[in-house]
């Protein structure tokens, strides 16, 4: 027997234990559970636009990449400092995120943060290692851990908080001088007047 309730698939099957023969159709069933359950809750909670409850998994996913391959191709162009980019990556990533997630807009950019600043930090420590053992040989790994690594994480969180303030300050602002541009034209605008038609003018003659 068959139920679904918010989205969740339970199998209750009538199999009884008997000689262990029913154990691997047992099994069976068990795993369609599970898989059925998780097809359930991703059609309840997931879009075609790569949102799962909200959040904007896709979004955060495609800019990350493409933000890390741009930052490996000045790399090899140009050789692009990594890690005094990382403060650059994450304000990047806070301008592509915030107008763009609907929902759960300050978590979402957050997030994209700490993915970005992890991503980010991964490369810079894989390709300019030399720089971390710059900083140790001159015992100066705590100004190094301060300036190029804590740094560009609460410059991103704090740039997600103040970006999504003023985006919303100006959204509604913008709503306002619109209303009120509107009432000014409705009430420049001048009345109608009722014009009758010449057949109705002969009918009353």
């Amino acid at each position: 027997m068959y139920m679904r309730e918010r989205g969740l698939v339970q199998l209750h099957s009538s199999v009884e234990v008997g000689t262990g023969h029913d154990k691997p159709v047992r099994g069976l069933l068990r795993w369609n559970v599970t898989i059925w359950s998780m097809e359930a809750v991703m059609t309840e909670y997931t879009t075609s636009k790569g949102v799962w409850n909200g959040w904007y998994w896709r979004l955060i996913g495609g800019a990350t990449l493409a933000i890390a391959a741009l930052q490996l191709l000045l790399k090899g162009i140009i050789h692009y400092p990594l890690f005094s980019g990382l403060p650059l990556a994450v304000m990047i990533i806070v301008y592509i995120i915030v107008p763009r997630a609907k929902e759960r807009t300050l978590a979402n950019a957050i997030v994209a943060v700490v993915v970005m600043y992890v991503v980010s930090a991964a490369l810079a420590f894989g390709f300019e290692w030399n720089t971390v053992a710059l900083y140790a040989a001159h015992h100066l790994l705590p100004l190094f851990i301060l300036q190029e690594l804590v740094i560009p994480l609460l410059l991103g969180v704090v740039l997600a908080y103040v970006y999504l303030r003023l985006s919303r300050w100006s959204d509604r602002k913008r709503a306002e001088i619109e209303a009120k541009r509107r009432q000014e034209q409705a009430a420049d605008a001048p009345p109608r007047k009722r014009v009758h038609s010449k057949k109705r003018r002969k009918k009353k003659r």
